[in-house]
């Protein structure tokens, strides 16, 4: 049986297979590699990158992409030699190709971008990766199927399909489409970057609850439109720095005019301005006992608040039964308890209530309601008490206290008549006899009779001899007499004024010692 024929195995077999070999390498490398092309390269133009602006402009010069086998560089090499800025975001997950990266470890370039398919065929094909669209701060959950039930693709919201833009258009147009008036109107209040406030999980959308926010909607403001707070809003940032207090929403209408400050919370609550409810106490003016329940307007006249006086008198003189007798301080007697029972306090008057005075009725000396002209001299009052029929005249503190009219103590030394010496151990009956104290004499001899042994020649002023101490107080006699002369030693006044004391002369005795007359 004869063996089969070795076909290229053969010696010219071999030879064939290596000429054929020859011929296409020289081929290939005549025409730039041509050879090998699956098909043309993208001529979408950019920006200018390795001095070409598309894949296109490359075309004959595979090894500006690829590399021999032979060769430890790889061709995503030579794709960042290009396009340095995707070689920066590897290594950081909030960009796009580093969180790509991170999600497809094992991605190449090509992965994603394949080429040779046609100058207008898309360099970015979706289909061969996962992708974290969450890390980019938009996530697919409540995008991933249209409203014809279709599921959305890149292409649908990415322009020209690149991923790194961003068309806000089939936005508008979908949701347009959903609701048509409340898109229109969103848009017009809030702009058309959606991506400023929204993240696809309807973050601050349907989901958004204001309620857990900082500033809960109560009240009448659960039905305010989200543009009445948040005008011009066009970021989340815009949305979440928006004036929270009162005066910011409010100013324009504020019938008080700023008179009352700018926290309409101090009186009004979000349920509406009516009623109004204001803590008094937070005032200057405290409200107390029957002011509590006085209606507003009755103080504040017109809604005019502040300048509203605070005195007394200015909202209560219609009521003031004194008719301004006592001055316009009604808080001097009367409390916000009530008119009555009232409480003066009389030491804030010029008479100051003392003793007994202190538990006499008002009337027992305001007669008739007569405050501002009563007197405050005894007299006026206790006329009908003077024992001493007016004798002492008409201040009875003279002698007298608030404690009462006994005991009594009179200070002569007040008088036109002070005691001194023995006067002063007197009863005053000795002098004042039958109760008579007004217009006694205050000479000598008006209680002190005259004694016999003056003979009525001393006269009626004992103070000439005698002082209120003693009786016997010596005299000096004036002219040298002075009683020192051993002969005038024993000589009685008598003995020489045998009539009266200016008539006494020397020769009246010694006239019989003088016989010559030698003096």
């Amino acid at each position: 049986m004869k063996k089969p024929p070795l076909g290229c195995l053969t010696t010219s077999g071999l030879m064939a297979a290596i000429l054929t070999a020859l011929i296409i390498t020289g081929f290939a490398f005549a025409s730039g590699g041509m050879v090998f092309n699956p098909g043309q390269l993208n001529g979408q133009g950019g920006s200018a990158l390795g001095g070409v602006e598309s894949h296109a402009e490359i075309a004959g010069r595979c090894n500006r992409c690829h590399t021999p086998f032979w060769m430890d560089t790889r061709m995503a090499e030579r794709c960042e030699s290009c396009h340095t800025d995707v070689s920066l975001q590897w290594s950081d997950p909030a960009r796009l190709h580093g969180a790509l990266h991170l999600a497809n470890p094992k991605a190449t370039c090509r992965t994603c971008h394949p080429d040779h398919r046609g100058l207008n065929a898309p360099l970015t094909d979706q289909r061969a990766f996962k992708f974290l669209h969450e890390s980019q701060g938009y996530s697919l959950k409540a995008h991933r199927i249209q409203p014809d039930r279709t599921p959305f693709a890149c292409s649908d919201c990415h322009i020209r399909n690149d991923l790194a833009q961003f068309d806000e258009t089939p936005c508008k147009t979908c949701h347009t489409k959903l609701d048509g008036s409340f898109t229109i109107v969103h848009a017009i209040t809030f702009g058309n970057g959606c991506l400023a406030c929204h993240d696809g999980l309807d973050s601050y959308g349907s989901n958004f609850d204001h309620n857990k926010s900082i500033f809960p909607l109560m009240g009448l403001h659960a039905q305010v439109a989200c543009g009445d707070c948040h005008p011009n809003a066009r970021t989340l940032e815009a949305l979440r720095t928006t004036n929270q207090d009162c005066f910011s929403c409010h100013s324009g209408q504020d019938p008080h005019q700023g008179r009352l400050g700018s926290d309409c919370g101090t009186c009004h609550t979000p349920a509406g301005w009516s009623p109004a409810s204001f803590d008094h106490n937070l005032a200057s003016f405290k409200l107390d006992g029957r002011h509590i329940a006085v209606p507003c307007d009755s103080c504040h006249i017109n809604n005019v608040l502040q300048g509203t006086p605070s005195d007394c008198y200015s909202c209560h003189q219609r009521d003031d039964k004194h008719n301004g007798q006592f001055g316009v301080n009604c808080a001097l007697c009367h409390t916000t308890a009530g008119w009555l029972p009232v409480n003066v306090n009389h030491d804030l008057f010029s008479f100051k209530l003392t003793g007994k005075h202190a538990s006499i009725a008002c009337t027992g000396c305001h007669v008739n309601g007569d405050f501002k002209s009563t007197p405050s001299d005894c007299f006026s009052c206790h006329r009908q008490n003077d024992n001493h029929n007016g004798r002492f005249g008409r201040n009875c503190a003279a002698c007298h206290t608030t404690s009462g009219w006994l005991p009594a103590t009179f200070d002569h030394n007040l008088s036109r008549f002070p005691l001194t010496g023995a006067h002063l151990s007197l009863n005053c009956t000795q002098c004042h006899g039958g109760g008579g104290f007004q217009g006694l004499s205050t000479v000598c001899a008006a209680c002190h009779s005259e004694p016999a042994i003056h003979a009525g020649v001393f006269g009626t002023d004992c103070a000439q001899c005698h002082n209120t101490s003693n009786w016997n107080a010596s005299f000096s006699h004036p002219g040298g007499c002075d009683g020192n002369c051993i002969n005038h030693k024993n000589a009685t006044c008598q003995d020489c004024h045998t009539v009266n004391y200016s008539s006494a002369t020397c020769t009246k005795c010694h006239d019989s010692n003088n016989p010559g007359g030698e003096h």
